[in-house]
């Protein structure tokens, strides 16, 4: 496998096909910043209330909880906007994403291969794998590094100091399994997008292709952590928008512009969030352009078919 001449020809694609990502990579990027923001500002202020910071009395969670339930009893006429918009959130995060990217993966695929194909029939194409790449979704969350870290951070805003000598070598271990197992079934969305496989055979498949090759997985891997550093952008990202907001509020709040601080520190905010969504989106495009023509290109490979067909 010729590894520059894969790269540079996604490089290439992602160049030539911009409306393709502001169709497919745009909107999830910037509903998953939104709700990366909403986590860690979560996480932050959770920890900040307990024993290891300002041990409080309540947890932060049960003061959210305390805010809104008296917002409303004073703002009874926005309880119902207010859970609509809510309900329309949660619904597109978990939809959009996964539309997009079962439309995403169709589209380049199928450019590769030379077939005429429209930017809507991404629609249909990620409408017809949903349900079960949603399924999948769901399930490798469990391993996932983000829901590794959620559950020792819930671990240690709970216990005290003595129990960290246990549980840190447990989520060490956790992590490490994560990463095995998120690297063995690195295949299987694309298994499940264009092969229209269910969610077990697209794991067993996946794993027998990375295992099969896993030296061009493995470097295939490593070339676009070294290009992308997709997670840490994500988290300077993430961590950018609020600080953007907080720093504007400050300085306009000190020359005695409460209202009009406000009002630029949301604009600033907003075209930052835009232009994160924005480079989120090239990155997300050019990442899974890479993965989905190294499968192709592995599934095509004769020594390979035998063992995932």
């Amino acid at each position: 496998m010729n590894y520059r001449a894969l790269i540079h020809e996604a490089w290439t694609f992602t160049k030539a096909n911009k409306p393709l990502m502001l169709w497919y990579s745009l909107l999830p990027s910037l509903l998953t910043t939104v709700v990366g923001i909403g986590y860690l500002l979560y996480q932050f202020f959770a920890f900040k209330r307990s024993h290891w910071f300002d041990n409080a009395e309540t947890s932060f969670i049960r003061e959210v909880i305390t805010y809104v339930a008296n917002f409303f009893q004073t703002h009874t006429g926005l309880i119902t906007p207010i859970i609509i918009i809510f309900i329309i959130a949660v619904i597109l995060y978990f939809l959009v994403p996964t539309i997009c990217l079962g439309g995403l993966v169709q589209i380049t695929a199928r450019r590769r291969e030379g077939k005429e194909v429209q930017n809507i029939d991404g629609i249909s194409y990620g409408l017809m794998s949903f349900l079960v790449l949603l399924e999948y979704h769901l399930f490798i969350k469990t391993f996932s590094f983000i829901g590794i870290f959620t559950e020792a951070a819930l671990v240690l805003r709970n216990f005290e100091e003595e129990m960290l000598g246990l549980f840190i070598p447990i989520f060490g271990l956790f992590l490490v399994i994560g990463l095995f197992l998120t690297l063995l079934f690195i295949y299987a969305e694309f298994f499940i997008i264009l092969k229209r496989e269910g969610i077990l055979r697209s794991i067993l498949k996946s794993s027998k292709l990375v295992m099969l090759n896993w030296r061009h997985t493995f470097l295939i891997g490593l070339v676009m952590l070294m290009i992308g550093v997709r997670i840490i952008v994500n988290i300077v990202a993430v961590l950018l928008v609020p600080a953007l907001i907080i720093v504007s509020a400050g300085f306009f709040a000190t020359i005695a512009l409460q209202k009009i601080g406000l009002i630029v520190a949301l604009i600033i905010g907003f075209f930052a969030l835009i232009a994160v969504a924005y480079f989120n989106g090239i990155i997300h495009l050019f990442t899974n352009t890479v993965w989905t023509y190294t499968f192709m290109d592995l599934c095509a490979d004769e020594k390979n078919k035998e063992f995932i067909e």
